[in-house]
């Protein structure tokens, strides 16, 4: 299996339509970038995340 990159203008009709295609195909894989919104929505969604009391447990489970 290959990994290729290519870069779609989303702000087109045929970007639009294109990218529509190809997700619904299931060939892409999209990865959030670090630290940005999409990946904090990811680890949300796979339970990737701290619970805390308050600002003092949240600074104890950091530093663990």
């Amino acid at each position: 299996m290959a990994t290729y990159t290519i870069n779609i203008n989303e702000r087109t009709t045929f970007g639009k339509q294109l990218l529509l295609f190809l997700k619904g195909l299931g060939i892409i894989v999209e990865t959030p970038k670090k630290g940005s919104l999409s990946e904090a929505i990811a680890d949300y969604k796979t339970g990737n995340t701290t619970k805390c009391k308050d600002f003092d447990d949240y600074l104890k489970k950091i530093n663990e």
